[in-house]
């Protein structure tokens, strides 16, 4: 099956997670109309009643998750295609995600049942940039912007590094709301008094960062707002409450 958008998502190593259908907390799912994810308390009420159930493995250790078929297919046209169309998982009501991180998708289920991403700080950048990578893969723009919105969070205090540089070009595509934040936000550290310790040599030859950086010098002469003021020119759905209510998700 491969339904997929064009940015790849590379692997981590393999966790141990397995997330039945309601084992997670009900009491913690928040409104869907200010935060675009999770489910609506009215909603809810039949979707979680709705016993039919997928199967998701994840990873080269196919890491399982039993999951609420009708969360899945109302968040995702991937997990609606690959459940209600002709495909055979439509039969086995069983997804395989062979190639992709487990960990990314424990937030996506997270993110399914409560409509946040509560991911620690440790090594955030790369989670939240593999999180972003995989909602692209199932095509769900309000799993991306969650991510989006804990990446730039994460950037107001800290300098954006040359690995998550690298990361970014390597798991999204060109022109990509991802790589537009990347370049923004190297164009905003170094704007900055304190000086950064990125240096935009030693990632060179990261195909396409060179063309993106000099466009961000050449029409906007370098000169960029910080993007945690203004998150969004780099949302998939742009939604002005939920980045004023986001906006400093990565301090929780």
């Amino acid at each position: 099956l491969d339904l997929s958008s064009s940015s790849a998502t590379a692997s981590l190593q393999p966790t141990n997670h397995f997330v039945a259908f309601g084992q997670l907390n009900m009491g913690t799912v928040k409104d869907a109309d200010s935060n675009k994810g999770g489910i609506a308390d009215a909603e809810r009420v039949s979707l979680l009643q709705d016993t039919a159930i997928a199967t998701v493995r994840v990873g080269k250790d196919a890491k399982s998750w039993i999951l609420h078929k009708s969360l899945l297919t109302r968040h995702s046209p991937f997990f609606a295609a690959a459940l209600n169309g002709s495909f055979k998982e439509a039969t086995t009501n069983t997804v395989e995600l062979d190639d992709d991180d487990p960990e990314s998708f424990q937030l996506f289920v997270q993110w399914l049942y409560t409509g946040e991403i509560k991911a620690d700080m440790n090594d955030l950048p790369t989670k939240a940039c593999r999180a972003w990578a995989l909602g692209d893969k199932l095509q769900c723009p309000a799993f991306q912007d969650s991510a989006m919105l804990r990446l730039i969070g994460y950037h107001r205090d800290e300098f954006l590094t040359e690995d998550t540089m690298r990361l970014i070009y390597t798991i999204s595509p060109p022109e990509s709301k991802l790589r537009k934040f990347a370049v923004d936000q190297l164009c905003w550290d170094r704007s900055c008094e304190k000086k950064h310790p990125f240096k935009a040599v030693e990632i060179m030859a990261v195909e396409d960062f060179n063309r993106d950086l000099l466009e961000c010098f050449l029409l906007g002469g370098g000169a960029v707002e910080d993007p945690s003021d203004e998150a969004s020119p780099y949302l998939e759905v742009v939604d002005v409450e939920k980045c004023r209510m986001e906006r400093d998700i990565s301090r929780v």
